[in-house]
């Protein structure tokens, strides 16, 4: 390898390096992704916060008042535990999967929040998501509603 090679890996090594915190910070508000994974540095400054995830089965648009099974609320903290280090990117579709082949229901909702800090107030807020999931005869219907930031 010739000095000007050497010369052209450090220097974009050197630009990566300088660019990551910026492309992590972009990752971290857009999608939600854990602050403290990735090689981030912005967990120097953000506190470790939960993702929180409800299943709730339905029966004609009604709510089923029912205990899930063990295997499914395991599969609800696996996603739990996805869901915080790769925010948005976890996609909860193969839960509402699961959950519609474990409970006897025509839809299942899920709902998610996430926790995070706002910078502009210093304050910790929750974003929560409802995805309606259902089945068609062709797969999987899915309806995203009612995104509301909580104090």
């Amino acid at each position: 390898m010739s000095f000007e090679s050497k010369r052209r890996a450090v220097m974009v090594f050197l630009v990566c390096l300088a660019v990551w915190p910026l492309a992590h910070r972009f990752l971290v508000t857009r999608f939600e992704i854990s602050p403290w994974r990735l090689g981030g540095w912005a967990m120097y400054c953000t506190p470790k916060l939960r993702v929180e995830v409800g299943i709730v089965p339905e029966s004609n648009g009604k709510p089923i008042a029912k205990k899930l099974p063990e295997e499914l609320q395991t599969e609800a903290s696996d996603f739990v535990q996805r869901r915080a280090v790769l925010g948005r990117f976890a996609d909860p579709r193969s839960l509402a999967l699961n959950a519609l082949d474990k409970v006897d229901a025509d839809s299942v909702v899920i709902t998610i929040q996430h926790n995070r800090l706002d910078p502009r107030t210093d304050t910790i807020v929750g974003r929560r998501e409802y995805f309606r999931y259902r089945r068609i005869e062709h797969g999987l219907l899915v309806e995203r509603f009612d995104v509301r930031e909580l104090p």
